[in-house]
């Protein structure tokens, strides 16, 4: 079986923006972090298609593109949620639903529906200024996800509350930030059938 490519799931916002939701996209991280959301090369805030065994990490990218102070990014919690879809239904037929969770743990057990990711791994991959962005800051995860041996589709939450240093303030501002995308392994659920 050929070994798949690392992947990134990057999430990138702005400091100063005002609505909490953040775009997204799984590539890989130098290909996102030097992309616009409307770049040909990068298909931003779409449905994710992992496959099976695949195994990806995590990155956020901050910017500060009213050029604010920004000075640091410090990740208070992070989590993923996934919400699984059914996998058939219909007159005669008990309903089936895809696993509580996509991914499975290290020891290749299936997990739960909530993946509570550490803060302390994350650290700063890069650091730099943009001219058009301000300065960006690009934590990484230090760990890994592993996608399970499955076949669905299911609803994917990421939630991420940071702490957000600006030069010359002495308070530190938190925010929540967010994404949805809907996310499938394998082909779905094409054709729809019940466990056996």
């Amino acid at each position: 079986m050929m070994t798949q490519p690392l992947m990134t799931l990057t999430a990138r916002l702005d400091v100063n923006q005002v609505d909490d939701g953040v775009n997204w996209v799984f590539t890989d991280l130098d290909l996102a972090g030097n992309s616009d959301h409307n770049s040909k090369e990068v298909q931003w805030n779409r449905d994710i298609d992992f496959s099976a065994g695949q195994q990806f990490r995590i990155a956020i990218v901050a910017s500060d593109k009213e050029k604010t102070g920004f000075e640091s990014l410090e990740v208070v919690d992070c989590c993923i949620i996934t919400r699984p879809q059914i996998l058939c239904c219909g007159q005669d037929i008990r309903t089936y639903y895809a696993p509580p969770s996509i991914f499975i743990g290290k020891d290749g057990e299936q997990l739960g529906a909530l993946y509570q990711i550490d803060p302390s791994a994350f650290s700063v991959h890069s650091t730099g200024i943009d001219p058009k962005k301000g300065r960006q800051i690009t934590l990484l995860w230090n760990d890994q996800l592993t996608v399970g041996q499955y076949n669905g589709f299911w609803e994917l939450s990421f939630y991420l509350t940071v702490r957000i240093k600006r030069t010359g303030e002495e308070t530190q501002q938190l925010r929540v930030f967010y994404f949805d995308p809907e996310t499938e392994v394998g082909n779905g659920t094409n054709p729809p059938r019940a466990p056996i």
